[in-house]
């Protein structure tokens, strides 16, 4: 049990968690990217009218790339910055 409670395994987590993170972020940017090139995709390529295509992304395309850049934002600014001040706290022991 000491081996999970020690300075050196916290940290080791730690680093496992900012890890995650980071991939989270990747993965956000990945998926506005993908969600954004899908419709446009539809619309220059498959035909889709324009009134829909434009109605759609007005409606809830931008309010849904709003959102997850708002989780983005999140991540960068709070969760890895947290984690960042965890492992420095940690690596002062």
């Amino acid at each position: 049990m000491a081996k999970q409670t020690s300075f050196a395994h916290q940290k080791a987590v730690l680093e496992q968690f900012l890890s995650l993170l980071s991939g989270f972020e990747n993965e956000f940017r990945g998926l506005i990217d993908r969600y954004e090139q899908g419709i446009l995709s539809l619309y220059e390529d498959q035909g889709l009218m324009e009134e829909i295509y434009e109605d759609y992304k007005n409606t809830y395309q931008d309010s849904l790339t709003s959102l997850i850049g708002d989780l983005l934002t999140r991540i960068q600014e709070e969760d890895i910055p947290f984690v960042e001040k965890e492992i420095d706290f940690i690596s002062s022991r």
